[in-house]
């Protein structure tokens, strides 16, 4: 193999392992994101994805939780949320908890429940009540929807979890609102 080529094979090889890596706020020195749950749909394969962000070992206050597309349909790649989809279906609000590196979160498709977040060592634990259970570990969330002309509609949210207590299975089928 000629050097000329060598070169471009190596170059094609480097740029396309730059143009994989992880967005640029990984790069970001002290700044990390952590995963804490994923909320799954029957339309596609493709998922919602939510993060916690760290900044030099603590929950960044200016922005503790991403949420974002996993394009897994078809190539994995990452994409933002639309405006629509953050009002609507995927986004949250989100306020501190009563203890440091812990928030309360509220996801935008499952207004009734309220989502405790807190640090566990290097994880996050992610609880809430489901069905029977006053505080389950959150293990799936997956939403059935349907087709209204181009837009996604949701109907309901299944949940599925873990009791804190008994590691027994606890599930609930949250409806639209």
């Amino acid at each position: 193999m000629s050097k000329t080529l060598q070169a471009l094979v190596v170059f094609v090889c480097v740029a396309g392992s730059l143009c994989a890596q992880e967005r640029a706020e990984a790069a970001v020195p002290g700044l990390a994101t952590i995963p804490l749950f994923a909320i799954s749909w029957n339309l596609t394969s493709n998922y919602v994805q939510y993060d916690a962000v760290v900044k030099d070992g603590k929950v960044d206050p200016k922005e503790p939780v991403k949420a974002y597309w996993i394009m897994k349909q078809t190539d994995g790649h990452r994409e933002d949320l639309t405006l629509i989809e953050r009002l609507k279906g995927y986004g949250f609000s989100i306020r501190p908890g009563r203890a440091p590196d812990t928030f309360d979160m509220v996801v935008v498709s499952v207004k009734k429940k309220t989502l405790h977040v807190a640090r566990n060592g290097e994880h996050f634990e992610v609880t809430l009540s489901i069905g029977g259970c006053a505080s389950a570990r959150l293990m799936q969330a997956h939403v059935q929807a349907h087709r209204w002309g181009p837009l996604p509609v949701g109907e309901f949210v299944d949940l599925t979890g873990t009791d804190v207590k008994t590691g027994e299975e606890c599930h609930e089928r949250v409806m639209r609102e």
